[in-house]
């Protein structure tokens, strides 16, 4: 829309990159913009953390601009919860 401006934070997950993960969530939710975590499936002892986080979002508490996106390779780590709530779109060969 004209006069908006989207700031989008990526970030690719991996080793150590779930802190910085964590930081980009919760200053999008306070201040708007899009963040984009991929490769999640590659980190599965983060994504305890990223269900916590994602349990917490709630209209209140979350600018309206904020939109929180998700790649991943299909896992049996993912959580279900995570799943559950979201939107997904699928990208089959």
């Amino acid at each position: 829309a004209k006069g908006m401006e989207h700031k989008v934070a990526a970030i690719s997950l991996g080793q150590g990159q779930g802190p910085k993960a964590e930081t980009a969530i919760r200053t999008g939710r306070e201040q708007g913009g899009w963040v984009v975590l991929q490769n999640c499936h590659l980190a599965v002892s983060w994504l305890p953390t990223l269900e916590k986080l994602i349990e917490e979002f709630t209209p209140d508490t979350m600018e309206d601009s904020f939109r929180l996106w998700l790649t991943a390779m299909p896992s049996p780590h993912f959580p279900v919860s995570i799943l559950q709530n979201g939107v997904k779109m699928t990208n089959e060969p």
